[in-house]
């Protein structure tokens, strides 16, 4: 008869290796993410304080550094106002830098150099419509300007077309495509955080640099940003006859979450860490946060894009992950070799 007990001993070696890998390399790897129960509850309470509804109120909220996201009502086609001008601005800046148009080509009589401060800054009409349609006619600038957007034909309302509608997850998109490349536009982001200082997102968070292009328009206030909290955050809002409070209430309420999370992830993972509370930063509020790193760099002046802190959680290197899925192999190939030698050196006897 065979022995098979150090066989199965093998197996259950291997067993072991695998488990520990994968249960460490599961560590590793950051958690996927999505909306916290607790800003699905925040915001389901700011709705009902200010008696929002899905006809007069749209919002989308995404995290640049976590992954956190957050959309309500977000496909819905509203009155875009102004913040038209921001994939508009955008896709001007993307000719310039194909070499398809110059900084000092001239548009309504302006060098477009001139046309982005009007357009971005001023909210000039005359300027950005001159812009819009030097692309063509209305409907080959909305075509234009799809490509900033992940939306489907089938998800796209025909209204898009042919009025001034757009979708605060569209504004999203464009966020997201301009954040993501914000090197390749230090000069928009630069007239975005010129724009209404005192009004719109910048009205009541004043402590953050804020880069934004806002919008009003029958009825319509809207702002479309990039809020640089120390983890930066993009936020595109839409509303219909509520008013300037509550797109600046909603910027104020998502700083102070972003912020308050921000704060309680460093907390939690020095207390795993065992760091020494007395290394600490003080955020712009002036209450110090725990961190394992000297002080912050500075906010970044505004108008500028400021580089997203390091995320509470490491990035994991592929080089690392690569590692470990090669030590369980060989693993696996060593415990299968001297499963198979003993059962050889059994079946001799």
């Amino acid at each position: 008869m065979v022995d098979t007990g150090g066989a199965v001993s093998m197996k259950r070696v291997l067993a072991g290796v695998l488990a520990a890998a994968l249960c460490g390399l599961s560590l590793l790897m950051p958690a996927a993410a999505g909306t916290e129960p607790e800003l699905e509850k925040l915001m389901a309470d700011f709705r009902g304080k200010y008696g929002l509804t899905e006809e007069n109120f749209s919002v989308s909220y995404y995290n640049t550094v976590s992954g956190e996201s957050y959309a309500w009502n977000d496909e819905r086609f509203m009155t875009a106002a102004s913040t038209f001008k921001l994939p508009l601005n955008l896709y001007y800046y993307e000719l310039e830098q194909a070499g398809k148009v110059g900084a000092d080509t001239v548009i309504d009589g302006l060098p477009l150099s001139e046309c982005h401060s009007q357009s971005l800054v001023w909210s000039n009409n005359d300027v950005s419509l001159a812009m819009l349609y030097r692309l063509g006619n209305f409907r080959t600038y909305k075509q234009l300007m799809r490509k900033y957007f992940t939306m489907s034909d089938g998800e796209i309302a025909s209204c898009y077309y042919s009025d001034n509608k757009y979708c605060t997850r569209m504004m999203m998109d464009c966020l997201k495509y301009l954040y993501e490349r914000r090197e390749q536009f230090p000069e928009m982001l630069s007239l975005m955080g010129k724009a209404q200082p005192d009004s719109y997102f910048r009205r009541d968070v004043t402590e953050y640099p804020i880069a934004h292009k806002y919008g009003i328009y029958d009825g319509a206030v809207n702002d479309t940003g990039i809020i640089n909290t120390p983890q930066p955050f993009l936020l595109a809002v839409y509303t219909q006859g509520v008013g300037e409070d509550v797109v600046a209430a909603a910027c104020r309420v998502l700083t102070d979450y972003t912020v308050r999370r921000y704060r309680s992830d460093l907390k939690e993972r020095l207390a795993a860490n065992g760091a020494n509370d007395t290394c600490r930063v003080l955020l712009p509020d002036g209450q110090a946060a725990e961190t394992e790193t000297a002080p912050a760099a500075p906010a970044a002046p505004a108008g500028t894009s400021a580089p997203a802190e390091s995320s509470p959680e490491r990035p994991v290197s592929p080089w690392l992950i690569v590692l470990i899925v090669s030590s369980v192999l060989l693993a696996a190939d060593v415990a299968v070799f001297l499963i198979l030698r003993r059962k050889d050196r059994v079946n001799v006897r």
